[in-house]
């Protein structure tokens, strides 16, 4: 339910002329990164008992001279409805706008090795040539037994385990039998 409430608000946000996504984005980024990093600004926007005016001017009145006066209005009717922990949601959503509208995205790659840069480079090369986007890979070392690639934003995930291997061989074992 936040999210689609908070893509209303995205798209009003990505309506607006004479500013661009990625200055807008940074604008609520920054408001978003103080909610995520402070635990206590979270539950002060959660909480019932203090006025949505005092939040509002408790988070936004103070960047209020460095944000766009749109920017502004769209975070006050936030503030009036009551919706201003929405901001975090608000940023991953403009965020994955602009990586749509400039076709670049950014995956993981796991594995319990640790790559080298060529086979990274290979592999991102693969998945653009699939894909028909940029893709950069952020290597991860885990515990799995093997490597998985996954790119949520477009939806693709490669798993590629000795375990996956092993049932696979033994269910075509079984069916050969």
């Amino acid at each position: 339910m936040e999210t689609l409430i908070a893509k209303k608000y995205a798209k009003a946000l990505l309506e607006l002329d004479g500013i661009s996504l990625e200055e807008v984005a940074s604008q609520i980024g920054a408001i978003s990164e103080v909610i995520t990093s402070d635990k206590k600004v979270s539950t002060f926007l959660n909480s019932p008992l203090i006025k949505n005016s005092v939040k509002f001017k408790a988070l936004v009145e103070p960047l209020k001279d460095k944000l766009d006066k749109r920017v502004v209005a769209l975070l006050e009717l936030m503030a009036q409805k009551g919706r201003l922990a929405l901001i975090p949601e608000l940023y991953q959503i403009l965020i994955k706008e602009i990586m749509v509208k400039s076709n670049n995205f950014k995956g993981v790659v796991e594995s319990n090795e640790e790559l080298d840069s060529t086979l990274k480079e290979k592999l991102e090369k693969k998945l653009a040539s699939y894909s028909g986007a940029n893709i950069e890979l952020e290597t991860i070392k885990s515990d799995l037994d093997g490597i998985k690639v996954e790119v949520s934003d477009l939806g693709l995930e490669l798993n590629f385990s000795k375990e996956s291997v092993k049932k696979a061989l033994i269910e075509h074992i079984q069916k050969a039998l």
